[in-house]
């Protein structure tokens, strides 16, 4: 008995390392985006999301969800990482918590127009996903529409799911929806 139970235990390890991750995301209704930006290098994917016919360089919203695969950190702790490196990247805005668990932590921010990146406002979850930790970065150009909309997309930030599938091909979602990490 002990025999078959090790080996059932060894066999579903192997199947939970083979699993394929996707995250989820519902955009507000009537509102269409797109993909624009996919890369995957080693043990890291990142991808942006724009309004639909807005590009990778000219947009005014967006989406950025990064992927790190085998990292494991506590969700704060990467967090601050990511926050001090942002922080170099434009200085001109400071961060606060809105949420800070070991496995899911989701700050905001506002900027300033700082050398040659343009003011937004933004939030930045971070959660520990099954192989790793993911971001998710929504990022917004007008600080008006930003406020005006902040309960739906800290909403649609907090419901992004992160789903596990033993089978690529049991995905039947809407291809813009969502991507593999």
């Amino acid at each position: 008995m002990k025999k078959v139970l090790l080996f059932s235990l060894i066999f579903l390890t192997a199947i939970a390392v083979s699993a394929y991750e996707t995250i989820i995301f519902h955009f507000p209704d009537g509102e269409r985006w797109e993909g624009v930006f996919y890369k995957k290098r080693g043990y890291e994917a990142i991808i942006q999301y724009v309004p639909y016919e807005q590009t990778t360089n000219n947009w005014t919203r967006a989406i950025v969800v990064h992927s790190y695969n085998g990292n494991e950190s506590p969700a704060p702790y990467f967090a601050q990482k990511e926050i001090m490196k942002m922080r170099k990247i434009n200085p001109k805005g400071k961060y606060s918590v809105i949420k800070s668990r070991e496995n899911d932590a989701i700050f905001t921010r506002c900027t300033e127009d700082y050398n040659d990146i343009k003011a937004h406002c933004e939030f930045l979850r971070i959660t520990r996903a099954h192989g790793g930790i993911v971001t998710i970065q929504y990022m917004n150009r007008s600080k008006k529409d930003f406020e005006n909309n902040y309960t739906l997309w800290l909403e649609i930030i907090k419901g992004a799911k992160l789903m596990n599938s033993y089978y690529r091909d049991e995905r039947t979602f809407d291809k813009s929806m969502y991507f593999e990490l």
